[in-house]
């Protein structure tokens, strides 16, 4: 049965929320740091994959980054953070209001999020305009992302992608 079909729009402030405080906290953790605590917002087995739009649209799900469990983000963020060489940016997210369903195995969550890059000269470029498509589940009183895709409209990205996004 398709997934729409199933799915039902959550109406409760408390849960909208929640969920609104996640993403928040989320970007924080990206914009500002320290990106070692990025990876705890996912589930131990999780799906956070960064594809683009034309991709996503044609069912493949071949991406410029993809990363399958806890561990993989943590190696990620530790190699973001100590081992790769790259110049230095900072990264800010703007993100818009959610669209929340329930879906009987988590919630759905889908929002527009634009992503800026600036430089070490102070110049501040559009990295992308993207989706975030979410699958949000409770654990242990916490939620959390089990998928996390970025489904990206940009077609030529200005730089390499280095931080999460």
């Amino acid at each position: 049965m398709d997934q729409t079909e199933t799915s039902q729009p959550v109406t409760d402030d408390a849960v909208l929320r929640r969920i609104e405080r996640l993403q928040l906290n989320y970007i924080a953790s990206i914009d500002e740091g320290p990106l070692d605590n990025w990876p705890q917002f996912f589930t131990d087995k999780c799906l956070y994959t960064v594809v683009s739009r034309d991709n996503f649209d044609r069912g493949m799900e071949l991406g410029v980054m993809r990363f399958e469990s806890v561990g993989m983000l943590v190696d990620r963020a530790t190699a973001t953070q100590h081992a790769a060489v790259f110049a230095p940016r900072i990264i800010r997210h703007v993100l818009g209001p959610a669209l929340v369903d329930d879906t009987g195995d988590g919630y759905r969550s889908r929002c527009n999020v634009v992503i800026y890059q600036t430089s070490p000269d102070g110049d501040t470029v559009l990295l992308m305009a993207a989706t975030y498509d979410d699958l949000i589940v409770e654990q242990d009183g916490v939620l959390k992302f089990k998928e996390k895709r970025v489904i990206y409209d940009t077609h030529r990205i200005p730089d390499s992608i280095v931080y999460p996004l």
